[in-house]
């Protein structure tokens, strides 16, 4: 293990909490088992209505603070907050229910020394249920096939942005970012308040477009929970996470042409993984008898393809 000595922080883990506190205790733990000690972790409760300011203040832990809203800024805004309070120059925004493996911030601290041009690390992740056994949804699925396929170890330029945008392949949790990267000192917002599902996504794709890279580490080291409480697996009941995701890949493909990105652009055209997406779920609706909602999803995936948003 890696002793502080009083030192400042080399890494910060920032939790955005609104609710469980159950789930909040794991991700808390998985902080406090990490193999260096040099850290620093803020809760930051977007006001929610399940306070868990005991849960920080029985740890008695002077590297670990808790921060309560005084009234709620939803996601990408707490995302935002939550960064705000980060000192170090390396930041890990980890969510209220996911968890970290012991080594995370070890290798990823060594994955940015070793790239300092990089503004961000992620590592691959292991996906686990309600409970924190193995699980796996299709899209989870789909994405391990995508990222077999492709080089994770470095996304950057042209490249890097098509892998992207073919489909969004990194966790948000396991990203540790550079903090002078965010321009946090200037005022920045580094997570569009427009965006509801593809909060994380339009984060990464705009480092891309805006010169960045992007450096993986290939080992599973975060532990990311699905459950059916989560905000996208109940929009994926109905049409508002497909209609998001078409909106930014529409988007993106303006944008990245406008700044030369050729491959970037097609790939955000095409929408492959979200067509796809789209294509599963009405099937889904269809066996469950959500006919309403399938025909709904169906005439989006149909206009999408006939170029009628």
């Amino acid at each position: 293990m890696t002793d502080s000595d009083g030192a400042d922080p080399r890494i910060s883990f920032a939790i955005p909490y609104y609710d469980n506190p159950g789930y909040l205790v794991e991700s808390v733990a998985s902080v406090l088992a990490q193999t260096v000690s040099d850290w620093e972790l803020v809760v930051v409760d977007d006001a929610g209505p399940e306070p868990a300011d005991d849960v920080v203040r029985r740890l008695d832990d002077p590297r670990v603070r808790y921060v309560r809203n005084p009234t709620r800024l939803g996601l990408p805004g707490n995302w935002n907050q939550s960064l705000r309070q980060c000192r170090a120059p390396l930041v890990t925004l980890l969510h209220g229910d996911d968890r970290l493996l012991p080594s995370y911030g070890e290798e990823v601290l060594a994955a940015a020394a070793a790239r300092p041009d990089a503004a961000a690390v992620f590592t691959g992740t292991t996906i686990i249920d309600e409970s924190g056994a193995p699980t796996r949804t299709f899209v989870d699925a789909a994405k391990a096939v995508l990222a077999r396929r492709r080089d994770l170890g470095e996304l950057s330029g042209d490249a890097g942005l098509a892998v992207l945008l073919g489909a969004n392949l990194i966790y948000c949790p396991t990203l540790a970012m550079r903090r002078d990267s965010l321009r946090l000192d200037e005022g920045a917002a580094p997570f569009d308040a427009r965006w509801r599902f593809v909060t994380d996504w339009d984060f990464t794709v705009r480092l891309l477009l805006e010169g960045g890279t992007l450096v993986g580490v290939d080992r599973p080291l975060l532990e990311y929970r699905r459950h059916a409480a989560q905000t996208t697996a109940q929009l994926s009941r109905d049409t508002l996470r497909f209609d998001e995701e078409l909106r930014f890949l529409r988007l993106m493909a303006t944008e990245a042409r406008r700044r030369g990105f050729p491959n970037g652009a097609r790939a955000a055209r095409r929408r492959v993984a979200t067509r796809s997406h789209l294509m599963v779920n009405v099937t889904s609706d269809v066996a469950h008898g959500r006919l309403r909602t399938a025909g709904a999803k169906a005439g989006m995936l149909l206009r999408d393809l006939a170029g009628r948003a």
